[in-house]
């Protein structure tokens, strides 16, 4: 099932490459193969960091260069992810183990060249759509290198992580080839109206979502909300790590709460993985906030992680973002990324 979920994933990048021509267009072409005589290899792209570097060799803006990392890096990440998920139907643990150790290395390099450039505010959310993409390739390839010989449990998160991967590296593309003109949020507003909600059928603070993992065999549920503030805080435990807002900012901490509700069918596999860190997105006035890495136990109370859950467990904890001190949580939502499900929890305020 999640190959098929895979498919078409990859199908829907091909369809953007296709359809959005303006982001193809912004990809240098790469003359270093055609000079050398050198044979291309089968993807056209190695691991290695200078390979990432090329990617941003021309001498354009650092939104280009973005535009241009996202259209180029997609073939080598879906080309790997389809190799491994041949691996995994052949039973080929060598050829999985170098394959995932290849993936591991591109994400890396990739993440690193991302978060090295200088974006403009409103490419910040293609940004972040694009490092959440590399996030659960890199869970996969983790999980895929660790795990030899792998069981049916981590295979199947495995390939629910690169079916996310690949959805979500998908949006990116298409989100780099959205003219301003196509972005309603763009468009001037009046001083005397109101504002239009940015989510209209968003969840309230408490509001449980009910989905399935991948195979359908497990039901959980997950609840955002409440939420709480802090200009700081600090880790629990004999070395405790203090953590303090930048000035103007102030660490924004919304409850999450994930219960295993059941197995059914006639599978094996009765535990449940819960969202990671990086499936959250918190939305205010046009931006996007990403969470930060569990820190752990704090002062202020534990933090959320992924977490396997067997039937009937809870996990709760909170997420911390920083933002703003005059965020408004009645304009503020949280949104959780979930297979091909993306619920919206408004974080305060009433309908």
């Amino acid at each position: 099932m999640t190959a098929l979920i895979i498919a078409g994933c990859i199908g829907t990048m091909m369809a953007a490459l296709i359809l959005f021509p303006a982001v193809c267009a912004a990809v240098p072409p790469s003359s270093s193969t055609e000079e050398s005589g050198a044979p291309e290899n089968g993807s056209g792209f190695e691991a290695g960091s200078e390979n990432v570097a090329d990617l941003l060799a021309e001498p354009v803006s650092d939104d280009e260069r973005l535009e241009s990392l996202i259209a180029r890096a997609g073939i080598p990440l879906l080309g790997l992810s389809v190799e491994q998920i041949h691996a995994i139907h052949v039973r080929d643990d060598a050829a999985l183990r170098d394959r995932a150790g290849e993936l591991s290395s591109l994400v890396e390099n990739l993440s690193t060249a991302a978060a090295d450039l200088e974006i403009s505010p409103e490419n910040e959310p293609v940004r972040s759509q694009f490092i959440a993409a590399l996030d659960e390739f890199a869970a996969a390839g983790t999980l895929l290198c660790g795990g030899i010989p792998v069981n049916r449990s981590v295979t199947g998160d495995a390939l629910n992580r690169l079916a996310i991967g690949t959805e979500r590296l998908s949006d990116a593309l298409q989100d780099c080839s959205r003219s301003p003109e196509d972005n309603p949020a763009a468009g001037p507003m009046s001083l005397d109206e109101e504002p239009v909600p940015a989510f209209p059928d968003a969840l309230q603070p408490g509001e449980r979502f009910c989905y399935d993992d991948a195979r359908r065999e497990n039901s959980a549920s997950l609840i955002a909300g409440p939420i709480t503030w802090s200009h700081a805080f600090q880790t629990s435990g004999t070395k405790p790590v203090q953590y303090a807002a930048e000035p103007g900012k102030v660490y924004l901490m919304v409850a999450v709460k994930a219960t295993h509700l059941g197995h059914r069918g006639d599978g094996t596999n009765t535990r449940f993985q819960t969202p990671p860190e990086s499936a959250f997105t918190l939305h205010y006035a046009a931006e996007t906030y990403r969470p930060l890495a569990s820190p752990g136990p704090t002062n202020q109370g534990g933090s959320y992680s992924r977490v396997a859950l067997d039937r009937g467990e809870t996990v709760t904890g909170y997420l911390f973002f920083e933002v703003p001190e005059d965020l408004d949580p009645a304009r503020a939502y949280l949104q959780a990324k979930i297979g091909k499900d993306s619920p919206v929890w408004r974080l305060g305020g009433t309908p």
